[in-house]
């Protein structure tokens, strides 16, 4: 091929040669033409590529921007306070639920540290130093208590995490999540104090449903009851039952639960080893959150203790400690009755106050010890003389009283008084030693010799006093003849 033949031909982008018609101008610009095709088709593909990269971004970006306000709202919208603070703690941001705290302008810019109770410093250390050194959270996160902006209010519980955010290695802040567990702290305290309470309070506790089947016991209700726990769960409280109660007794009981979902009174109630013993019963009812009843609560207290406690100590107001006699107290109380019975029946009844003789010289020899055991053993001895029907009492010191029912003239008395002398006059023995004692009886009879207490108590003890007089061991009967208060008649 010649070199005008090579002019003439060309070859388009397509890579075909064609000839061209023309000069060797033509064809170069035709060939330049060609070389511009091709790059006009490179620029159109390399743009619709970056149409295609940019509209890629787009849809990132809108992606990017979505999740950003997706993020942002469940922040805003989270019950949990989410703090941003810088290294050194500085408060930079607050999430809606920092209210809890504090109003966000007065977070912003305070130290979150200042919040924490020096009791819990030590948690917030160790949660900003872990986030700063990489430490990643671990577990449910520390506990802290925070106060509140409002002075009075309790402080915030919260369980607490701490989140690094760092750009290019460098650490930019610090996102502080903190969980309020304010009312889960305190549901588990109250269930605990709950439990310690049942566990172990002095009063019996029976927890069953609705039909009285025990669920639960507490170990206060197996002391009293003598039931172990076992022996009664899954049992109707009905085996508490005493059969001092009727039916009737048990339907208002009942129907006093259903109606107005508590009840309260004295009950008699059988232990384990078959004894009837009092109690004072509070039951009350639990309810679900629509006001249905879902078990009954029972608290009940021992009153046997309570009553002999009682009895005790009215035995104790009435009764002369060292000798066990009815004091001086009682005494009066059974002579007032007496007189008030005699008015009424005409039955007479006789008075004597006795004084012991040489009991002075056994106290100071022998000391208070052996006076009291002297004392015990004259009281003893009086009361194993006298009847059933008769009150013997010490008033006070070396001084006893005897009320005597239906006892008149001279002879019943002399011979009460004749037995209680001989009783006195045998020696007693203590500690080794033997000592001898007596006592001075005067007596008066109603209503021969006065109709109340005072008149009969006065001519009693003069009579004693005459007794004394005529040399004790013996007794003197009051002698009410006109004139002669003081008149006696004394036993030969």
């Amino acid at each position: 091929m010649s070199h005008s033949d090579a002019l003439d031909n060309s070859r388009p982008a397509g890579g075909q040669t064609v000839r061209l018609s023309g000069s060797t101008r033509d064809a170069a610009l035709h060939d330049q033409l060609y070389r511009y095709a091709e790059d006009l088709q490179q620029l159109i593909e390399r743009n619709g590529a970056l149409e295609a990269h940019y509209q890629t971004l787009r849809e990132s970006t809108a992606l990017l921007l979505e999740s950003r306000e997706e993020l942002d709202e469940l922040l805003r919208s989270s019950r949990d306070i989410h703090l941003v603070t810088d290294a050194g703690g500085n408060i930079l941001q607050s999430n809606p639920a920092g209210a809890a705290l504090a109003p966000a302008h007065l977070l912003m810019g305070c130290k979150l540290q200042d919040r924490v109770l020096p009791a819990y410093l030590d948690n917030f250390a160790a949660l900003q130093a872990g986030a700063i050194e990489g430490i990643g959270p671990s577990g449910p996160g520390h506990e802290m208590h925070l106060s509140r902006e409002a002075g009075d209010a309790s402080p915030l519980i919260v369980s607490a995490q701490a989140l690094a955010v760092r750009k290019n290695g460098e650490l930019c802040y610090l996102h502080w999540i903190l969980r309020d567990v304010t009312s889960l702290r305190e549901t588990e305290f109250e269930t605990q104090i709950s439990s310690m309470v049942f566990k172990h309070a002095g009063e019996g506790v029976a927890i069953t449903d609705i039909e009285g089947e025990i669920l639960a016991v507490n170990p206060a209700f197996s002391r009293i009851t003598g039931y172990a726990a076992a022996e009664v769960i899954g049992r109707n409280l009905s085996l508490l039952s005493s059969g001092r109660h009727d039916a009737a007794f048990y339907a208002a009981f009942w129907r006093a639960l259903r109606e107005n979902g508590n009840w309260q009174g004295e009950i008699y109630n059988r232990r384990k080893n078959g004894e009837i013993y009092p109690e004072w019963l509070t039951v009350s009812a639990a309810r679900d959150g629509d006001g249905g009843i879902l078990s009954y609560i029972a608290v009940f207290t021992d009153l046997s203790r309570l009553l002999q406690e009682e009895k005790r100590l009215s035995f104790l107001a009435h009764h002369d400690p060292l000798t066990g006699l009815p004091n001086r107290l009682l005494f009066q109380d059974r002579l007032g009755q007496t007189l008030s019975q005699s008015r009424r029946s005409g039955v007479q009844f006789t008075l004597i106050f006795i004084d012991l003789d040489h009991f002075k010289p056994i106290n100071d020899t022998f000391g208070h010890a052996g006076g009291d055991h002297v004392l015990q053993e004259v009281a003893r001895r009086l009361a194993g003389t006298v009847r059933e029907c008769d009150t013997v009492a010490r008033i006070g010191g070396d001084e006893f009283v005897i009320l005597a029912p239906g006892l008149v003239g001279d002879t019943d008395i002399g011979s009460l008084c004749g037995k209680m002398i001989d009783a006195l006059r045998q020696p007693i023995q203590f500690d080794g030693h033997e000592v001898c004692i007596g006592g001075s009886f005067g007596c008066a009879e109603y209503p021969n010799h006065g109709d109340d207490e005072v008149l009969l108590l006065k001519c009693a003890d003069a009579a004693m006093y005459r007794a004394k007089a005529a040399g004790g061991s013996t007794y003197v009967i009051y002698d009410a003849a006109p004139g002669s208060f003081h008149k006696l008649k004394e036993n030969p």
